[in-house]
Formats: structure tokens, C-alpha cells, sequence
């Protein structure tokens, strides 16, 4: 590994580094549009000049590989004044329309230019080349080709990532601009990037355009659950509305990009009427609202009746692959110790045997759920049930009397989700007694003898294992609504209302636990799982 030494700091680097990859692993920030880390270099926008010992000429540090006592400056005046008329250029077309532009606060040219600008423009609006804006390019992107800078990265992403070259430069000279031919629709699934890694404001999300200004944003590390692959994000929200989901880059997960599915999943939530209260079923046959404390303690009545009467083998705990980790090893904890019980399952149709199997070639994945494979790896996958046809069968053959399940409806949908949907629905009409958590309200609930209000994806903090047996970490958005709650803490109400001695204050104390419990879990390291996660070991075929 090379040492080199960057504005009188020496550092080390990795061989084959370029000088700006060096400088960012230790924290000196150089100035650039066109390199992006996950795109091959381009080099065109010469912001990232630097000067180097020994050489005559600034070099880019985009394109420039460190080498053995090599000495760079960043920010000497040689290097500043360059940068300064790298950005006079760039500005001399430009509209200056910031009060109306969405990239406003989270653009670089804006950044750069109070950094190293700051100079009054020698051009007059009326004498500025003119271009189009205001540019549908399909569902999720506007083009505004004024704000443009040139720097390639749209393009790049188009031709090297997705492979769908929708993207080109067109015109001459100063009338230059990018855009699709004949202004045809990027159709590809992760259209959104390009505007994710736009430098500016040229290229706009339709989905976010004009809701909100970026500074009012709240941000919250999360993890998509739209699918297996678990990609890495960040969710943008205000006031209990969330406004926003963009990728946070994980190089050994989803690099720094995000499928257009999993980017609008986030509407799927506030889709459909939410429980908001728990329900009771009564003698009468009708479900009446309950305080959650009356809840729980007719659930955990319930369900021990039934073991006692039946026996533990005739308790199914049903969990699901949107449920986090947490929320399963309670549900699994809850049924094997306080019920007797040893089926568990969580595979309600054949599409989750998928999980493993690529959609495409870059993030997609058949198996649209966050936690199949943590649902394998807590046990929810035995042999004795064989799937939810095989728990129909029993019910039906009375060896199923009762069961507790957890419920989520997928947030990016598939053909044979209403199908899934309708076997748990007859599952709890042929059971004698049931305890659902679910998030939204379907007219087959009507069925269970409690319903329990469970938080949604973004309003909860936990975990979930991908397809590569990674755990990461979700963290809560915003507040769920009436008296929901996570499942897990709902989970260990019901375990203490059961007599379990143990206090689980939250998601990580719940984590460790099961660290403990669980041999998949055992090696974890909690720091990974909120940062970049941790791979466990999982073995079995859904």
C-alpha cells in the first residue's frame, strides 16, 4: 500500500487508488461532478484539478493513481484559481433559477461556488444560450437542460449499469445538451438513479419534484424492503409524511443505486386503510375495539386454551418475510416456550422459494420480501408444515386448532399476492382460535379472534436478512399510527403477560438476545449490523 503525502498529511492508500479515492478514505474532500465511484471514470469536468510534485500541469485526481511518496496539493491558490475558472464557465450559460429548482440545498454547484466562486457573472441573463426545459422523460424523470453541467454521470449510469443507453449528448459547442433521442422515456427499472447522482438540478424526480424543500427533510438510515436484495437507503421525511426514499450506498449490497419499485414503495404504506386499534371478537361473533393491555391478555388466554385443551402440536405460529428478525424470534420464543408448540412456517405461496433467484442483473429479485432468508434461519421453515397449503391441511383435518400470526401486505406487488392473501384468509376461518398482527385492514381479519395493530416498515427500528444471509438494520421513520406498534414489542407484552422474566426495552435488546438463542446469530457484530451488516450462516432450501 502506497504512502503519499496530501496537503502536508501523509497517508496511506490502496494500490491502484486514484488520488481523489485516496483523499476521500481520509476525509479531505476534493472538489468534482463527472467521477462518481460506482461509474468508470470520465474525467471531463476538470473540477477535481490537483497539483502534484514533480509534475509541470494540474492532473485530475479523478484519473491520476497514486504512487510511492507522491506529494499532492488540493488546495493551494494554483489549485483554487483553476477550480474558480472551471466554475466562471460553467455558470456562464447557467440560469441561476435556485429559488425554483428542487436540487436547491443539496446541489454542488451551489456548494462549490460559495467555496470557490463567489464572483459576479460577466454575462447578462438576456445574452445567456437558451436551451429546453421542463423535459418529461418518462415516469419518474424531468429534464431541465439549462441546468445541466455536462458531466456525463447520467449517461454513464445508462450505458455502464443499466445497459439500456437511453442517454446521449447532443448539439455543438456551448449548445451542447444531454438528453434521449427524439425526447423518448427512460424506461428501464432504476431510471431514478439518474437523478440521485445528478450534480445539479438538471435532472429532477417526478415523484419528489415540488413537495418539499430538502432542508426541512429529516433523514433516517433504512433498508428497502421491497425485495430480498435489502438495498441500503435513506428515508427523507417531515411531520410524519414521508417525502422521499434514495439509495445509501453499501459497496457489497446494492453499491449506490436503487430499483424505481423499491424508490416508490414508500407510497405503498399509506395505501389502504391501516388498523389502527385492537379488535376483539366477542360470544356475539363480531369484533369490538379493546385497549392493547385487553388485547394481549385475551390473546395469550386464548391461544394457552387452546394448547391445554389440544396440546402444544396443535399451535401453528405463522410468521412473515416482511416481519423483522426481532418480531420472528419472539413470535417463534413465544410459541415454543409459553405455548408448547413446535410448527412454525412462513412461506404463503410458491413465489417465496424464489428467494435466492435474481430478477435481473443488477439489484431485482423475485422474492418480494426483506426477511426470507431470517425467517429460514429462525426455524419458520419445518419440514412438518411444508408451506401454507400444508397448514391448510392440517386445519382442515382438525390437527390445527389455533395459531398466531404475523401479516404483512408486500409493498411491491406480484400477480400471486391475492392468492397468498386468500390462503391465510382460509387458514384463520378454519382455525377455533387466532391472533393476527397487522398493519392494514382486509375484510377476511373479521375472522380472528384478536387483531393487533403492528407499525409498518418505516415506523418501526429492526432488522432483516437478505438474500446473501446479511443482517441489516432498519431504523424508525416516523411514528405509527393510533395504538400500533412494533411487532416485536407487541410480541413481548405478550410474553410477559405469559410469564417470560425477560425485558426487552428495544430492537437491540431484543437483537443480542437472540444472538444468544440462535446459532446463526451468534458471530454478529452489532456495530456491522448498523453500519454496512453482518453475514450469518444459514443452510436449508425454502
Amino acid at each position: 500500500m502506497p504512502k503519499l503525502t496530501i496537503n502536508d498529511r501523509e497517508i496511506e492508500a490502496r494500490d491502484g487508488a486514484m488520488i481523489i479515492q485516496a483523499a476521500a478514505e481520509a476525509g479531505i474532500e476534493i472538489p468534482h461532478y463527472c467521477y462518481h465511484q460506482d461509474l468508470p471514470v470520465d474525467g471531463n469536468c476538470r473540477m477535481c484539478l490537483v497539483e502534484v510534485e514533480k509534475m509541470p500541469k494540474l492532473t485530475p485526481a479523478c484519473a491520476t493513481s497514486v504512487s510511492e511518496g507522491m506529494v499532492v496539493n488540493t488546495h493551494n491558490e494554483r489549485v483554487k484559481e483553476a477550480v474558480r475558472g472551471v466554475l466562471e464557465f460553467l455558470l456562464v450559460n447557467h440560469p441561476v433559477d435556485c429559488p425554483v429548482c428542487d436540487q436547491a440545498g443539496e446541489c454542488r454547484l451551489q456548494d462549490y461556488y460559495m467555496v470557490y466562486g463567489l464572483h459576479t457573472s460577466e454575462i447578462p441573463l438576456e445574452m445567456k444560450v437558451r436551451k429546453r426545459k421542463v423535459i418529461d422523460l418518462g415516469p419518474m424523470v424531468v429534464l431541465d437542460t439549462e441546468r445541466c453541467v455536462l458531466c456525463s454521470r447520467c449517461i454513464r449510469f445508462c450505458d455502464h449499469v443499466t445497459g439500456t443507453g437511453e442517454l446521449q449528448f447532443f448539439g455543438r459547442g456551448d449548445h451542447v445538451e444531454i438528453g434521449t433521442f427524439e425526447d423518448r422515456p427512460i424506461l428501464n427499472p432504476y431510471s431514478g438513479n439518474v437523478v440521485d447522482i445528478c450534480p445539479v438540478g438538471a435532472l429532477t424526480s417526478r415523484d419528489f419534484r415540488f413537495k418539499c424543500r430538502v432542508w426541512f427533510l429529516h433523514s433516517t438510515d433504512s433498508v428497502c424492503a421491497g425485495c430480498s436484495t435489502g438495498c441500503n437507503a435513506r428515508i427523507d421525511h417531515r411531520d410524519g409524511a414521508i417525502f422521499r426514499m434514495i439509495p445509501r450506498r453499501n459497496p457489497d449490497v446494492n453499491k449506490s443505486w436503487l430499483c424505481d419499485e423499491g424508490r416508490l414503495s414508500i407510497h405503498e404504506i399509506g395505501r389502504g386503510e391501516r388498523v389502527r386499534r385492537a379488535l376483539i371478537k366477542g360470544r356475539d361473533g363480531m369484533q369490538a375495539p379493546a385497549s392493547l393491555g385487553e388485547a394481549l391478555d385475551a390473546a395469550n388466554t386464548g391461544l394457552r386454551e387452546a394448547a391445554r385443551k389440544y396440546g402444544g402440536a396443535a399451535i401453528l405460529g405463522v410468521g412473515s418475510a416482511s416481519a423483522t428478525n426481532e418480531a420472528l424470534f419472539l413470535l417463534a420464543r413465544y410459541v415454543k416456550g409459553q405455548l408448547g408448540g413446535d410448527q412454525l412456517e412462513f412461506r404463503l405461496d410458491s413465489e417465496d422459494r424464489k428467494a435466492l433467484e435474481p430478477e435481473d442483473k443488477i439489484l431485482r429479485r423475485f422474492d418480494k420480501h426483506p426477511n426470507s432468508m431470517g425467517a429460514l434461519a429462525l426455524g419458520f421453515a419445518g419440514d412438518e408444515i411444508g408451506g401454507i397449503e400444508g397448514a391448510i391441511s392440517k386445519a382442515r383435518e382438525g390437527k390445527i386448532k389455533a395459531a398466531v400470526i404475523l401479516y404483512y401486505k408486500p409493498l411491491v406487488t406480484r400477480e400471486t399476492d391475492a392468492l397468498a392473501e386468500a390462503r391465510i384468509a382460509e387458514l384463520v376461518s378454519l382455525l377455533e382460535f387466532s391472533v393476527l398482527f397487522a398493519a392494514h385492514k382486509a375484510d377476511w381479519q373479521t375472522d380472528a379472534g384478536v387483531l393487533l395493530p403492528v407499525a409498518a416498515w418505516t415506523e418501526e427500528e429492526g432488522t432483516y436478512t437478505n438474500y446473501q444471509s446479511r443482517v441489516q438494520a432498519a431504523l424508525q421513520a416516523i411514528n405509527p399510527p393510533g395504538d400500533a406498534q412494533p411487532a416485536w414489542s407487541l410480541l413481548a407484552a405478550l410474553l410477559e403477560a405469559s410469564g417470560d422474566t425477560s425485558v426487552w426495552s428495544s430492537s437491540t435488546d431484543v437483537l443480542s438476545d437472540m444472538k444468544q438463542a440462535v446459532s446463526a446469530f451468534a458471530g454478529i457484530d452489532l456495530d456491522s449490523v448498523y453500519s454496512q451488516g453482518a453475514l450469518i450462516s444459514t443452510n436449508g432450501a425454502l
